[in-house]
């Protein structure tokens, strides 16, 4: 079946066609190159500044963290840009327009900016803030990671020119880290610091960058391979096992005493491991997150008695609180449920019957030892009596509890 189109105006089929597609023709090329430019002209414009993640501002409109880019109509704009420890830099930039084919060549404006240090406390403190609240999080995911922040402080303190204190900074937020994240971010700011470059990643060469940087400092040392993880198991292997931790390391030896009809055992000065001892499991009041303690010498005792903390009630009956314990118990089971004031009582009770000191020589005390505290939480307490001179470290261990 043959279709035949008539003439139109005089014109033949052939050329009319023509003219329309023609013009079809034109009108999608104008909506396509043309009218986005006419409609929306501006620019591209791209931010980058030194130090990078800096915060882009519009007025009051948030633009992003560089490097970004974002699109502006024709006009002038003053920008503002801001970084915690930098000086506030503003920007006046002229965005110009492009109508032909702007849609997919737009115009592009670069803006590169620097901002000057001004202050480094700020910085270290916002990182330390963060990577402490990190060290409040059980556990993270594939999905979910703590951000490398002390990775990224040490990068905008490149200029800084107190490098001892911004290795302080890194080691005192050591103790907050227990998890191969944070510790990985911890390495990885601390190998920047002291050599201008990131470790490999595997967790072999990460655990020795950490041994050989850290090679004088025996408490971070205790701290990584203390560390459950597989970082903590790498640096294990590169610098030995960790020092035993302090509750292994009493044990009855010559130093021991008996005072007061209680035997005191010597717990020697030195550096112990404290808290989570790698074992398997989430970290809770009972295992905080590892970390390194100095002390001096000092003698802890065993664990006190019924029998002991009833002769002090019969001095001191305001202190005659509810002893809790099975009813099977005989006076030689150690006490519990001891407040912490009864506690320092008690040790004030067992100071005043310890004869006068020696010319020259402290007098010894019995005192109260809090619960180890780590940075990134705050633990019950636990009372604790032992003898040692003024001022000493308290060696750890719950009143009316064995020593575990």
């Amino acid at each position: 079946m043959d279709v035949k189109l008539k003439s139109f105006l005089g014109m033949k089929p052939g050329k009319y066609l023509f003219i329309l597609y023609s013009i079809l023709l034109l009108a999608i090329l104008f909506f396509l190159l043309v009218y986005p430019g006419l409609k929306n002209s501006g620019s591209v414009v791209i931010f980058s500044s030194d130090p990078a993640e800096t915060s882009v501002w519009n007025g009051t409109t948030y633009v992003g963290a560089t490097p970004c880019r974002a699109f502006f109509p024709k006009g002038n704009y003053t920008i503002t840009l801001r970084k915690v420890g930098f000086e506030e830099k503003t920007v006046s930039i002229q965005v110009k327009g492009r109508v032909f084919c702007s849609k997919f060549i737009p115009k592009k404006l670069k803006v590169s900016t620097q901002l000057a240090l001004a202050q480094p406390d700020a910085i270290m403190q916002s990182a330390f803030t963060e990577y402490a609240t990190y060290g409040l999080i059980n556990s993270f995911s594939e999905r979910y990671q703590p951000q490398p922040v002390l990775t990224e402080a040490v990068k905008a303190l490149a200029s800084y020119q107190d490098k001892v204190k911004v290795e302080t900074f890194l080691l005192e937020a050591l103790k907050h880290a227990y998890n191969d994240y944070l510790i990985k971010d911890f390495i990885n700011a601390y190998s920047l610091l002291k050599e201008g470059k990131l470790p490999d990643q595997s967790d072999n060469a990460l655990a020795a960058a950490a041994v050989k940087l850290l090679g004088g400092n025996g408490d971070a040392i205790c701290h990584l391979r203390a560390c459950p993880g597989k970082l903590g198991e790498a640096a294990t292997a590169q610098a030995g096992s960790p020092q035993p931790a302090l509750v292994a390391s009493v044990s009855p030896k010559a130093g021991d005493i008996t005072v007061l009809g209680m035997h005191l055992t010597e717990v020697p000065a030195g550096t112990y491991i404290l808290g989570h001892q790698g074992q398997t499991g989430s970290f809770n009041e009972a295992a905080p997150a590892p970390y390194a303690k100095q002390i001096t010498k000092v003698y802890i005792s065993e664990q006190i008695t019924k029998d002991a903390f009833s002769k002090f009630v019969k001095v001191y009956p305001k202190w005659a609180e509810k002893i809790e314990y099975s009813l099977e118990s005989t006076d030689k089971e150690h006490v519990s449920n001891v407040s912490w004031y009864g506690a320092q009582a008690y040790c004030q009770y067992l100071t005043d019957q310890l004869p006068a000191a020696r010319t020259g020589m402290p007098r010894p005390r019995f005192s109260i030892a809090t619960m180890c505290r780590t940075p990134s939480r705050v633990l019950r307490r636990q009372s604790v009596a032992v003898a040692g001179r003024p001022g000493c470290g308290a060696a750890r261990a719950r009143i009316g509890s064995p020593l575990t």
